[in-house]
């Protein structure tokens, strides 16, 4: 029997930063998460603080690549390229980890007999994964806690991917092989190993890129920004925006074919995009910052689609008082 990790996703205002969190449930053993956010502070004693964690592990070598291990008991010490923390003073010398990330997975040993319940609050991040050739990585994916892709659906688009081994932790800790990648699928919050050959960029079937790489921040002064939107998959697909508060006031731009010119209606008031196999859209999308409160205000953007992909888009705005 799979285990999965459960994880929701729920986004709110901040005073310092657009900030989102994640919910997981950890069980004794072995746990395989892909951290979506940036947590503050970011020592690994602060970040699983209350936690009955013995260890937490994560590959940071993209130079070397990485060695299947099918039971991470057996010991990764002598491992090139692991990171790890150790919360037992006798062990602390051997860490060697001594910052957690968003978006990256990790590997985390639970003491105890009880299931626990862990949330992390943290800013999105956009950081891409960093492939290793020919290598198998520990990775995660952005993805809707309520509707997964199947494993071939998600790597079809891939030829580094598409075929390849993969594998989930299962509740035993051991490394499980996906037998039937047409019907398991993957889930928010779960990392797993998947093996690339040759080089490859791939972050999923739709691809979000920005101006700015972090988010889109308008700061004081700059007024609009263009989402660039693609469809890798060979099936049309449909894309929704919706953000997390109204603390950050947006709009986009509409083209009115009865009047022949651009408008600017609110950015809840959008319509689904229908993007078809392969296709691309632009989505100008600029700050009301006339319908905001004086300062800096902050907000997630969320980028979904019918396939079970979702990208968290940090956005923050400034308005200045008169």
């Amino acid at each position: 029997m799979q285990w999965a990790i459960a994880l929701t996703i729920t986004c709110v205002a901040a005073h310092a930063e657009p900030e989102a969190t994640q919910t997981f449930q950890l069980h004794p053993g072995w746990n395989a998460i892909f951290l979506e956010v940036q947590p503050e502070p970011r020592e690994p004693a602060s970040v699983f603080d209350g936690l009955p964690v013995e260890s937490v592990w994560t590959w940071l070598d993209r130079e070397s690549r990485v060695e299947f291990i099918q039971n991470p008991g057996e010991g990764l010490w002598d491992q090139p390229g692991w990171h790890a923390y150790f919360s037992a003073p006798k062990q602390a010398f051997l860490t060697n980890l001594f910052a957690v990330l968003g978006n990256q997975a990790y590997l985390i040993k639970l003491s105890g007999n009880e299931n626990v319940n862990w949330e992390i609050k943290g800013c999105p991040l956009m950081r891409k994964i960093n492939w290793t050739s020919d290598s198998f990585n520990l990775v995660g994916f952005h993805l809707n806690p309520d509707t997964t892709p199947t494993f071939e659906a998600f790597f079809a688009p891939s030829s580094a991917h598409a075929g390849q081994a993969m594998y989930r932790l299962n509740r035993q800790g051991i490394w499980e092989f996906v037998e039937d990648p047409v019907r398991a699928t993957l889930h928010s919050g779960e990392a797993y190993c998947v093996f690339c050959e040759g080089s490859s960029d791939y972050q999923g079937s739709l691809q979000v890129e920005l101006p700015m790489f972090d988010g889109l921040n308008y700061g004081a002064i700059l007024n609009e920004q263009t989402v660039t939107i693609r469809n890798l998959s060979e099936i049309t697909r449909i894309v929704t925006l919706t953000l997390s508060s109204s603390a950050v006031v947006l709009a986009y731009r509409n083209y009115d074919q009865s009047s022949g010119f651009f408008t600017w209606p609110p950015l809840e008031d959008m319509p689904p995009v229908i993007l078809g196999p392969g296709k691309q859209t632009n989505v100008r999308i600029a700050v009301r910052r006339e319908a905001m409160e004086i300062g800096v205000a902050e907000s997630v953007l969320k980028i979904s689609d019918d396939s079970g992909i979702q990208i968290l888009v940090p956005v923050s705005a400034e308005r200045i008082g008169q």
